[in-house]
């Protein structure tokens, strides 16, 4: 027995001892599970961070002091209840000219273009801009970045596109000075129609302006046949287009065969230009040119008439030649002739004019 006790005695240090390793080893992996317990919490965050990071669209560039600003938007318009997209390009003046009293021009494209304009939206808004004229160009429904069927694509829907792009720049970039519209061929009736006192100035690069149907000329120059586009699209309430590889819809139809803009035109006292160039007998007859001039002219106000100066020029008012050279040329004369006509009609005769939307 003593024996026994003996070595019970030798052995209770060693359990101590085991018991004291073991309480030490269970303190260091709780410690080790909340360390890590920490770890993945901040690595949680900062995954967050990073996802939120990539979530926000990369900041644009700031501009150079001293220079205009050109930036990609996405503003809102209406087809009936349902808000859609419109995408567009703004540029404005140096930080230096922009006031609250800053002009505005909305440039609207052509039948199946966008809001490049052929190449001269964006140089020709560069040349306001740098005078302190903001411009904004928009891609119509179906046409450019626009994701809407060119279905979509009527004289309505085109002139609500406009006035939302108005709303947003008076809003959104303080555009609140006198209001100027440019159109070229469909964009340029677009214009005609909407032509009233709270248009101070408006440039017409070969509108499409016969009366109704006639307007659609460039489609086919036979009427028999542009009164069969109509009649099929009432029927299947669209119609395709082959040569131009789009369908449009009976409401384009019928809008363009209700609507006449040089009854539009005659109305409107502000300041005006209008350009045709030789190429446009291609798609413009000589009565569509011939009318929209005697419209201009009948309104009994002098109004900046460039026809006669690009007989070098195709409809889109590029070069008819093949030369590069001559190519800018002709770019360069109707945007400088165009850009002038803005600036003295929004900017130097602004008092005369209206700031109105």
């Amino acid at each position: 027995v003593c024996g026994r006790l003996r070595h019970r005695r030798r052995l209770r240090p060693l359990r101590l001892l085991a018991m004291l390793l073991l309480a030490l080893a269970m303190a260091a992996l709780a410690l080790c599970l909340v360390w890590c317990g920490m770890l993945e919490a901040d690595n949680s965050s900062l995954r967050q961070q990073l996802a939120q990071a990539q979530a926000q669209p990369a900041p644009q560039a700031s501009p150079e002091a001293g220079q205009p600003e050109q930036r990609q938007v996405t503003l809102q318009t209406w087809r009936g209840e349902n808000a859609v997209d419109v995408y567009a390009t703004v540029t404005l003046p140096p930080q230096s000219l922009r006031t609250e009293t800053m002009p505005l021009v909305i440039l609207c494209h052509g039948f199946t273009g966008n809001r490049e304009g052929d190449g001269h939206f964006g140089p020709l808004a560069l040349r306001l801009a740098e005078k302190g004229i903001a411009a904004l160009a928009l891609d119509f429904a179906g046409c450019g970045d626009s994701v809407e069927d060119t279905a979509a694509y009527t004289l309505d829907n085109m002139e609500a596109d406009v006035r939302a792009a108005v709303d947003y720049m008076r809003t959104r970039c303080g555009a609140g000075g006198p209001l100027g519209l440019l159109g070229h061929s469909m964009g340029g009736r677009v214009v005609s129609l909407m032509l009233d006192d709270t248009v101070a100035a408006a440039a017409l690069w070969s509108p499409a302006n016969n009366t109704g149907l006639d307007g659609l000329e460039f489609l086919s120059h036979d009427p028999a046949e542009r009164q069969a586009l109509l009649e099929t699209a009432r029927q299947q309430g669209t119609v395709e287009l082959r040569d131009w590889h789009v369908t449009v819809s009976s409401d384009f139809l019928e809008q363009m065969d209700r609507s006449e803009p040089w009854l539009a035109m005659s109305g409107y006292r502000g300041a005006l230009l209008v350009a045709f160039a030789a190429g446009d007998v291609e798609l413009l007859s000589q009565q569509t040119i011939d009318g929209t001039l005697q419209a201009a002219a009948s309104r009994g106000v002098n109004f900046t008439n460039l026809y006669g100066q690009f007989t070098d020029a195709t409809h889109n008012y590029t070069a008819a030649g093949s030369s590069p050279q001559a190519d800018q040329a002709v770019r360069e004369r109707i945007e400088s002739l165009t850009a002038d006509f803005f600036v003295q009609a929004l900017l130097e005769n602004a008092a005369g004019g209206t700031s109105g939307g």
